[in-house]
């Protein structure tokens, strides 16, 4: 089964979890509170052939402790990798959070990151990377935001070269 990393996976970017785990991706979601639709996090193991495939599993996270959170998505994944990683984090702990998952991911797994304002920093992984950045939109945000990521997943897992989406401008 192929896996996904989803590093803010729990608000906007719901919609593209719930579409890879619809499409038959397992689904990691690290943030500090449990999604609604996510199988529960510590104490998972038990449920794991029930929930896989079925559900994103939340992974209890926080941003500000990146080492923590790898542990916890590594524990997770017990001793697979990631075949793919979408990310919307914070600027302010983006590089931190990014470099401390990357050990996780499988050779020139690709890479999706997104971001809310301009000018968009370089990746800051070795992997071939899509970039969305978000622009307004007056309705259905969580539609276009979902739709637009999704596009730059489809791009990356059919390795298109790296570029930037920008979405609502």
């Amino acid at each position: 089964m192929r896996t996904a990393l989803v590093l803010g996976g729990s608000g906007m970017l719901a919609g593209c979890a719930g579409r890879l785990v619809a499409r038959g991706w397992q689904v990691v979601l690290p943030c500090r509170n449990r999604p609604l639709a996510a199988d529960e996090g510590p104490g998972r193991a038990a449920r794991a052939s029930l929930s896989r495939g079925h559900r994103p599993t939340w992974v209890k996270a926080d941003w500000a402790k990146p080492r923590e959170l790898a542990g916890e998505v590594e524990y997770e994944l017990a001793g697979r990798q990631v075949n793919l990683l979408v990310a919307w984090v914070h600027d302010s702990y983006r590089v931190d959070v990014l470099s401390a998952v990357e050990h996780l991911l499988a050779e020139n797994a690709p890479v999706v990151e997104v971001h809310t304002s301009a000018p968009v920093p370089d990746p800051v992984l070795g992997h071939p990377t899509q970039q969305v950045l978000l622009g307004h939109f007056a309705h259905d945000a969580a539609r276009h935001t979902s739709e637009a990521v999704l596009d730059a997943v489809v791009r990356a897992l059919e390795g298109k070269a790296p570029s930037l989406h920008l979405v609502g401008f």
